[in-house]
C-alpha cells in the first residue's frame, strides 16, 4: 500500500511499516477499519479515495462516532456501441461538395476550403478536408515528377501566368 509520510512528506510503500526516507514508523492499519466499500482494500486514515481502485471514501471523517451508513458514489462508465452518428448540416454538405470540385480543378479556392474543412471539429468535415488536401498533395507530386522528367518545359510556368493574365500574344504557338 502506498502511503505519504506525515513527517517528511515522501510517498512510499509501507510494506516495511516505516518511511524509507526518514524512518517514521507508520501506525498499523486495523483490518477493515478504513476498508473500501467497493473492493474491501484497507486504506490509510488520511486517504479520501481508495488507493487501489479510486472509489471515494466519502464523508468518513464527518460522521465519526455517528453510525450513519452511506453508500459510496460509484460512477459507472458504459460504452454505447450504437451511438447516433453526427449528420452534417446542409451548408457543410455544400462546402464539402465545392471543396471537391475546386480541389480536382486545382484552384486556390479548393485549397482554402480543404484547409477550412480539415480544421473543423466535425469528424466528417475533417475527414473530407484531409482527402481534399491529399488531392492537392497528389497534384504537387504529379507536377514535380512531370517537371523532373522533362515532360513539362521550364518556361511552362511563365506561359501559364501569361495565359492567366490574358496576355496571349507572347505565347509560342
Amino acid at each position: 500500500m502506498i502511503r505519504r509520510c506525515p513527517q517528511c512528506g515522501a510517498a512510499g510503500d509501507d510494506v516495511y511499516g516505516f518511511c524509507i526516507k526518514c524512518g517514521y514508523e507508520f501506525p498499523k492499519i486495523k483490518e477493515n477499519q478504513n476498508a473500501c466499500p467497493l473492493c474491501q482494500y484497507p486504506n490509510p486514515d488520511e486517504a479520501d479515495y481508495c488507493v487501489k481502485c479510486g472509489t471515494p471514501l466519502i464523508f468518513r471523517s464527518q460522521f465519526e462516532g455517528n453510525h450513519t451508513a452511506l453508500n459510496p458514489i460509484v460512477i459507472k462508465k458504459e460504452v454505447v456501441n450504437n451511438a447516433p452518428e453526427h449528420k452534417p448540416s446542409q451548408t457543410s454538405k455544400w462546402i464539402i461538395l465545392f471543396g471537391y470540385i475546386f480541389s480536382i480543378l486545382g484552384g486556390l479556392l479548393g485549397l482554402v476550403i480543404a484547409i477550412y474543412l480539415s480544421t473543423r471539429k466535425d469528424p466528417v468535415a475533417r475527414r473530407h478536408g484531409h482527402i481534399q488536401l491529399a488531392i492537392f498533395g497528389f497534384y504537387i507530386v504529379l507536377f514535380a515528377l512531370l517537371y523532373a522528367t522533362g515532360n513539362i518545359p521550364a518556361d511552362a510556368l511563365t506561359q501559364y501566368r501569361q495565359l492567366l493574365n490574358g496576355n496571349l500574344t507572347s505565347i509560342n504557338r
